[in-house]
């Protein structure tokens, strides 16, 4: 055989072309995983945001009877629905206009479950100061408690106002040294 002589070329995958594609693996597979924890992560935030969201209806409403009690009675309500996708509580309820003063007449946490609703009972205060506006808007603060332990207040109204703005204008017209006068329950007080 003959000696080969002259310049041989020798093509080699060297160790340097492995490196870069191990490192260009690595990376695409570190950025797989962070896009699927950032989305993962926004699917879990959204949930959470949906689970405490406090999304409720409210309705105001009058039950009165002219025999029981003896004398008669006026029983002023509000009617709260859960439409959230989690259990609350309601915790106050508090609105106020014009010397009216309108409260949870007990003292307590209604728990709501998904789709249900309670009916909380008030106590309506009046203290005569003037002339009481029937046409105005008898806005409400609701404490809220989340599953998670957690507090919102939700503002709402009192629609229609006039059921007990009315009362109020009424009894102030008639008697306007009237204080602290609760216009919940019977309407016939004894002593």
């Amino acid at each position: 055989m003959a000696a080969m002589t002259g310049p041989l070329d020798v093509l080699e995958g060297g160790p340097e072309p492995r490196r870069r594609r191990s490192r260009l693996l690595v990376a695409v597979v570190v950025l797989a995983v962070l896009l699927a924890g950032g989305v993962r992560l926004r699917t879990w935030l959204a949930d959470r945001e949906l689970r405490q969201a406090v999304e409720l209806t409210t309705t105001f409403g009058v039950d009165s009877s002219s025999t029981s009690p003896p004398g008669g009675a006026v029983r002023y309500f509000l009617v709260v629905r859960n439409a959230g996708r989690s259990p609350i509580w309601v915790t106050s309820v508090d609105a106020s206009s014009q010397g009216l003063r309108v409260r949870m007449q007990e003292a307590g946490a209604y728990r709501i479950d998904v789709s249900g609703e309670v009916e909380i009972v008030l106590s309506a205060q009046v203290t005569c100061a003037g002339d009481v506006d029937t046409a105005g808007p008898l806005p409400a603060s609701l404490g809220i408690r989340r599953a998670d332990g957690s507090t919102v207040t939700r503002r709402v109204e009192l629609r229609p106002a006039s059921l007990v703005l009315d009362v109020a204008a009424t009894l102030c017209e008639t008697r306007p040294g009237l204080r602290d006068h609760e216009l919940s329950g019977p309407v016939v007080r004894r002593g």
